[in-house]
């Protein structure tokens, strides 16, 4: 045998060993895995609302919250964002009027809003508070204080409707919230009683007033109680001199005690005996 066949027969030998054995040689460890890195900035996946303008961020102004500019890392549709990788976004609204959600339009603050002026606004309507509203379109919107009517926009309203100034109402008279047919300030006078609203009448009896005139009330509290006439006087129990004080209009000392009071008479409503002219309260009413 020749040094050529040795040589092979050698390595075959060696081969046939290893194989036998099972003597693959064992794998190396793999190197370690860099791309899950939860660093920002280059190299690292983003971390969004860091304030550090990563990759696969179009902007990010250091927090998620809602409508600010950047939300959740993306700009917002009627926001601006600038910055540089790995520094915090700046975010600035975009000029009002600009198109947005495609029949909307940007306002001032950055928000995408229905109308920003008039024009904007379809069929004669007008825009308040970026909302478009109508004078005839038969529901209470806009600056409207009833249906349709009132406020800077509509037409003044009835007597009856609702109203916040003068100027609101045809009759340029706005008393209990409603538009009225008089000035209607008087004591014990009012525009808002069920069945009469819109008309000047009167408190019905030993019912109260909290506003007339400047600043005035007639109140159970203080003593005082509507007659049916529209007038203020002392309510029922209070001391008093004569009939006219009362707005029972009877001053009486029924328990015959000296003391003279504004007393009730039949019908009217009582807690004792003293507090009825005829000295008799039956189930809280004036026998």
């Amino acid at each position: 045998m020749n040094r050529l066949q040795s040589t092979f027969a050698l390595t075959f030998l060696v081969g046939a060993t290893l194989a036998a054995l099972g003597g693959c040689e064992p794998d190396k460890d793999l190197p370690p895995d860099t791309t899950s890195s939860s660093s920002s900035g280059s190299g690292g996946m983003s971390s969004c609302g860091d304030g550090k303008l990563d990759m696969g961020e179009a902007c990010d102004d250091g927090n998620n919250s809602g409508d600010d500019g950047c939300t959740t890392c993306v700009v917002d549709e009627c926001f601006s964002c600038t910055g540089e990788t790995g520094a915090t976004s700046t975010c600035t609204p975009k000029a009002a009027n600009e198109p947005c959600q495609t029949t909307k339009f940007c306002s001032a603050t950055g928000a995408c809003v229905e109308c920003t002026e008039d024009a904007q606004c379809a069929g004669g309507g007008y825009c308040f508070m970026n909302v478009c509203a109508k004078c005839d379109d038969t529901v209470k919107n806009g600056d409207e204080t009833d249906v349709d009517c009132g406020g800077g926009h509509c037409g003044d309203c009835a007597n009856g409707k609702t109203c916040a100034a003068l100027d609101d109402c045809t009759s340029m008279f706005c008393t209990d919230g409603v538009c009225c047919d008089t000035l209607c300030d008087g004591a014990c006078n009012a525009c808002s009683i069920p069945g009469f609203v819109g008309e000047c009448s009167f408190i019905d009896k030993y019912g109260e007033d909290p506003s007339y005139g400047t600043g005035m009330t007639c109140l159970k509290a203080d003593g005082k109680a509507c007659s049916a006439g529209g007038t203020c006087a002392k309510a029922i129990g209070q001391t008093c001199a004569n009939n006219a004080e009362c707005a029972s209009t009877r001053c009486a000392d029924p328990e015959m005690d000296m003391t003279k009071n504004c007393v009730g008479l039949t019908g009217d409503p009582c807690t004792l005996p003293g507090d009825c002219n005829s000295n008799m309260c039956m189930n809280n009413v004036c026998m």
